[in-house]
């Protein structure tokens, strides 16, 4: 079965924000393996698409990984109806998700005041939160942000071989940001490696983009934050 990709969005004014979001899950779109199956913009962005509800299938955990354009501030992404944070009911890849990506500000802030370790629970079967230590930015040639981290992490190496490599994840969301952003912007992820349920270790550190399902880390973790200038 092919990956699925997925695109939440809130314009907020900025129709830059959709493109971002939509360019990312668009561009693989294009190529064999991938499937672009969830999209969702404005007032259809809800905070059950990523909280645990009853009676609610989370829409986020529907595809293997997605691009979302929001707000946000340290340890929370804003959503139509109000916002997510460490303190709800998060199980990222409970049922597929492995990448989630985002623009919004500082979810993933990490200093002496704000700790990126708020999110592990967060983490059932998830690989990456890729996101920023800083504020970021919508507009002014940013709307490309989504269609870059794809191109990186896979598109532009299936469409013109050879020309572009294939980055593992947190290299294309280090180069995205780098063609989008200034150097008064910090880039940032956070991943996890560890056993899977075979006993087997799984390192995320150099993990791509693939059609194939990868294995996940679920046992015996542990997480590992980094940031950069862009």
């Amino acid at each position: 079965m092919a990956r699925r990709m997925g695109a939440w969005w809130i314009k907020d004014g900025l129709d830059g924000r959709r493109i971002e979001a939509q360019s990312f899950a668009s561009a693989f779109d294009l190529i064999p393996g991938y499937d672009w199956t969830e999209d969702h913009g404005d007032s259809a962005v809800k905070e059950k698409d990523f909280v645990v509800t009853a009676n609610y299938d989370e829409k986020s955990d529907n595809v293997d990984c997605l691009m979302m354009s929001s707000h946000g501030s340290p340890g929370r992404f804003s959503v139509w109806d109000g916002s997510v944070s460490t303190s709800d009911s998060v199980a990222f890849g409970a049922g597929d998700l492995e990448v989630w990506a985002s623009h919004a500000c500082q979810v993933l802030r990490h200093d002496s005041n704000n700790s990126t370790w708020d999110w592990i629970p967060a983490f059932e079967r998830l690989h990456f939160m890729c996101g920023f230590h800083t504020n970021s930015y919508s507009g002014g040639g940013r709307d490309m942000r989504g269609f870059w981290f794809a191109w990186y992490g896979g598109v532009g190496n299936a469409l013109a071989f050879g020309l572009y490599a294939h980055d593992p994840i947190r290299v294309a969301w280090k180069k995205a940001n780098r063609m989008v952003e200034g150097s008064n912007v910090d880039w940032a992820y956070m991943r996890t490696s560890g056993d899977n349920s075979a006993g087997n270790f799984v390192s995320t550190y150099n993990e791509k983009f693939q059609p194939s399902e990868p294995s996940d880390p679920v046992r015996n973790r542990t997480f590992f934050w980094a940031r950069g200038t862009c």
